[in-house]
């Protein structure tokens, strides 16, 4: 999939995304969630753990978001409050694994190229989003030194909760946010040297264009989605 058009792979996934949060069928979201998530582990080969660490926030709101219904005395719609929260855990999963698939299989550089020559989107918007993006490792990276830094300073006997804890202060957002700034500073100046503010128009190497894969893969995912409908209610 990573080889696919990145605005028909959007396009499906919005699609996707609106046919999980419509559907009120917890088997039916199940059997998406099931279907994405075996697209990601066996077919794009996603290690187990960047999985697991990728779903870990959809799967604390879907926790945190969905005990308030387990706990409602009153029907809704006919439903019991256990019935209406796993559904919408279950919703908040299987959205969470149809984002995970688009944004695993595409390659920011060619979303944004195609959203701003295809589109017509903002440069300015586009471009600078796909900055901060992969400014995103360095930060992490910066983070990462910055614990080990407040480790090493730690006495000697210190226990390994102490350790674990050891730079999750306020020191470390400063680090990280002056670490930002430089970045943006210097970010924002080589977009205005290649000419970003320009109104004229703008020629662009390896623009994303569709082809027939790309229309058997929107076609094939459609169909898909209509077979899991009919088979639900069938």
């Amino acid at each position: 999939m990573t080889r696919l058009d990145p605005l028909v792979k959007l396009g499906v996934a919005l699609v996707y995304v609106g046919y999980a949060t419509l559907s009120q069928v917890s088997i039916e979201l199940a059997t998406l969630s099931l279907f994405v998530a075996f697209l990601l582990l066996a077919v794009e080969r996603m290690p187990v753990r960047t999985f697991l660490l990728g779903l870990a926030p959809f799967l604390f709101f879907a926790v945190t978001s969905s005990w308030i219904y387990a706990v409602a005395p009153a029907n809704v719609y006919g439903w019991t409050g256990w019935q209406v929260a796993l559904a919408v855990g279950l919703r908040t999963v299987a959205v969470g694994l149809v984002s995970m698939l688009f944004a695993y299989t595409t390659e920011p550089a060619d979303l944004g190229r195609a959203l701003v020559h295809r589109l017509r989107f903002s440069r300015r918007f586009v471009f600078g989003a796909l900055a901060a993006i992969q400014f995103l490792p360095s930060l992490a990276e910066e983070a990462r030194l910055a614990r080990i830094v407040a480790r090493a300073a730690m006495p000697a006997g210190t226990s390994r909760l102490r350790l674990w804890f050891a730079g999750l202060s306020p020191a470390l957002g400063i680090i990280l946010l002056a670490g930002a700034i430089r970045r943006a500073g210097t970010a924002a100046l080589a977009m205005e040297l290649r000419g970003l503010s320009a109104t004229s128009g703008r020629s662009a190497w390896r623009v994303p264009r569709p082809g027939p894969a790309d229309a058997v893969f929107a076609v094939a995912a459609l169909i898909l989605l209509a077979l899991l409908w009919a088979a639900i209610r069938l």
